[in-house]
């Protein structure tokens, strides 16, 4: 695991707790906090489009906030976006990689206000111990309970309840790991 990266302590708005890798390239944007907490891993070597892709956290306004806890593995390729709100990803959890998640639809859905700044954001919460496959996507407003599993190739738009897994097929499947 590496030592945090200098550039990382240069942005007044990233907070770093301990030590945390730093494997694929990383952008950091935005007027908000982001706090990477100890042990945390962003990128896998070796693992698909490391040399290709991009991290890309992005804490866009002031009140915007990314948390990641401690021992957080998200493979390669995640753009997290918290727009006006927070998105806070819980300890020891695992992401596959090409994530998506973001706090926002950046656009009102009513046609007229399509263009203004006049939309609204929901937090997303994403449990301890949850498992997410490649290729997800976490939409505004989600809570994903402790120790859930998301299979490969969700769109998640609803709140998931703790130590379920998820699959997608013709239609959401949510079963119980009990």
């Amino acid at each position: 695991m590496f030592n945090i990266l200098y550039k990382l302590k240069l942005l007044p708005n990233v907070i770093c707790v301990g030590k945390v890798g730093v494997i694929q390239s990383l952008k950091l944007e935005g007027k908000g906090k982001i706090t990477l907490d100890d042990g945390c891993v962003l990128g896998v070597y070796p693992s698909p489009s490391l040399y290709h892709g991009e991290f890309y956290l992005e804490a866009r306004s002031s009140t915007a906030e990314i948390t990641i806890g401690k021992r957080v593995y998200i493979n390669n390729n995640a753009i997290i976006i918290a727009d006006k709100t927070a998105i806070a990803i819980g300890d020891d959890t695992l992401i596959g990689p090409n994530f998506i998640c973001f706090d926002s639809n950046f656009h009102s859905l009513h046609p007229a206000k399509r263009l203004s700044s006049d939309y609204r954001c929901k937090p997303v919460n994403i449990g301890r111990n949850v498992f997410i496959g490649a290729n997800v996507t976490i939409l505004q407003g989600v809570s994903i309970g402790d120790n859930s599993v998301i299979g490969t190739g969700s769109v998640i738009s609803q709140n998931i309840p703790a130590n379920v897994i998820v699959k997608i097929g013709k239609a959401l499947e949510i079963f119980d790991l009990k």
